[in-house]
């Protein structure tokens, strides 16, 4: 029975189905249409889940939307909204780096990543992104010695010898600048 009514009056109208934006509430002792209480439904199982939506909306897990929502993307031959890109859990941060460095820096920068768990029905719907990095303050501010620079292959004794050698010859050079010609 489908209950309409004008004003004040109402009036039973034994109906095979119910007519859209109504449901069927059956018992043995009253078969009744109620309306669908979901925002522009067209049909719908019961109060709180819509079967299809008013032209221009999405089907979505009983309810209808103007755009899907995230993750889902709108398939326009059923006005649903499909499943989108499935990605899994994000990693922990990675270490704080700087060209390949984790010391030598104040600031550097630490990512994490997630993968595509399930690809898209349709190559058109995009996947959320699946890294990201953010700025970090680096532990080690200056490196430990070795650490940052290549070591030199040459024993220390010679690399002192050489450096020693390197100095005495700028300084004979300032020397020499720095004196008047005559």
């Amino acid at each position: 029975m489908f209950l309409r009514r004008e004003r004040m009056r109402q009036y039973g109208e034994c109906l095979h189905d119910c007519p859209a934006g109504y449901y069927g509430m059956r018992s043995p002792e009253l078969n009744m249409c109620s309306r669908c209480r979901i925002e522009n439904c067209e049909s719908c199982f019961n109060k709180d889940f819509c079967t299809k939506c008013k032209s221009g909306f999405y089907l979505h897990k009983g309810r209808c939307f103007e755009k899907c929502p995230e993750g889902f993307a709108p398939l326009e031959e059923t006005m649903e909204c499909g499943e989108g890109c499935e990605v899994g859990q994000w990693s922990e941060w990675g270490a704080c780096t700087r060209r390949n460095k984790t010391c030598g820096y104040k600031w550097g920068l630490e990512t994490r990543t997630r993968h595509i768990v399930k690809k898209p029905p349709k190559d058109t719907i995009p996947c959320p992104t699946i890294a990201e990095s953010r700025m970090c303050k680096m532990a080690l501010r200056h490196c430990r010695r070795g650490s940052g620079k290549q070591r030199s292959k040459e024993p220390k004794k010679k690399n002192k010898q050489r450096l020693r050698f390197r100095a005495q010859n700028q300084h004979s050079d300032h020397l020499a600048s720095s004196r008047p010609s005559q």
